[in-house]
């Protein structure tokens, strides 16, 4: 079963652009380490929009040979026939799988979008989480939609929201109860019980995952006063990362580096990697405020 938190994963990059998959090894590492539990690969902080869909595919693999817990594969594209070939191939992988809704025809019309989770998800063998992000997407995975969806696909097991309407996420799962609802918050995990919703997922928070697993372990044992305190340390990280001029994705990267010496911190464009200035900011900042309590 699905558990809080899931964390997605960064895919660094060597000089040359190529997958490090040795650096990939020792962040998953960490991140066992840390207690994490479930991962996601190829979603927004994987920056598979930038990956081809070969290079997608190795990742997917190699996740799988070196993860030995819950592996979700998000299978999103733009196009439905890619959507349903990366399915067929993360069938043979993936413990779950994740469809982001389709972009760039922004607005789309209900009927167009349903027509295209309709023609996907016949293709899916493994449970699916349906995946929300209207700012990226230009469209939102109305609460309806999504329990008609799940009603005519039994695989379809939960939403991953990473939208900012609390309302939504809500709604997904008053429509359906049996779906599991994660939203996409690093400052939510305390308050996901008062909303009805299952947990949290995190990208940017994967460098410090002990501390949302922290959060979650103290929710699950009803101590919602060490949840909160525990929070509070994950939100320093969170406000400076909403402070730094930079995308998320090159944060987390700068501040892997911190806890992984000699982490490749590079995005792809057309996002923009953290300068050095920047990513010693970054790592000073996990050094004196965050590194020293991750085991407290």
């Amino acid at each position: 079963m699905l558990v809080s938190p899931i964390v997605a994963t960064v895919t660094p990059f060597r000089p040359d652009g190529s997958i490090d998959f040795t650096a990939l090894g020792e962040y998953l590492a960490l991140l066992d380490h840390a207690g994490v539990t479930t991962v996601l690969v190829n979603g927004t902080t994987g920056e598979f929009a930038s990956l081809s869909a070969r290079e997608r595919r190795q990742v997917t693999e190699y996740v799988r040979a070196a993860w030995p817990h819950t592996l979700i594969v998000q299978v999103g594209s733009c196009a439905a026939g890619e959507v349903i070939e990366a399915i067929q191939h993360a069938n043979d992988f993936a413990d779950y799988l994740a469809v982001l809704t389709p972009w760039f025809f922004a607005d789309a019309p209900a009927a167009g979008i349903e027509a295209f989770f309709t023609e996907v998800l016949d293709h899916a063998r493994r449970p699916v989480l349906l995946y929300n992000f209207p700012r990226h997407t230009g469209n939102v995975l109305a609460p309806k939609l999504v329990a008609r969806l799940a009603s005519r696909f039994p695989l379809v097991c939960g939403v991953k929201d990473s939208g900012k309407d609390r309302a939504v996420t809500q709604e997904y799962k008053r429509l359906c109860p049996r779906l599991r609802v994660f939203a996409g918050d690093d400052r939510l995990a305390p308050h996901a019980a008062a909303l009805g919703i299952d947990g949290v997922a995190t990208g940017a928070g994967g460098p410090v995952a002990e501390l949302p697993v922290r959060i979650a372990t103290a929710i699950a044992a009803g101590d919602s006063a060490r949840a909160r305190q525990v929070q509070a340390v994950f939100d320093v990280y969170t406000e400076a990362r909403k402070a730094m001029p930079l995308s998320d994705i090159a944060f987390a990267k700068a501040a892997l580096s911190a806890r992984l010496p000699g982490f490749p911190t590079t995005v792809r464009a057309p996002l923009s990697t953290a300068t050095s200035e920047q990513a010693d900011t970054i790592r000073t900042i996990l050094r004196n405020n965050i590194i020293g309590r991750l085991h407290e």
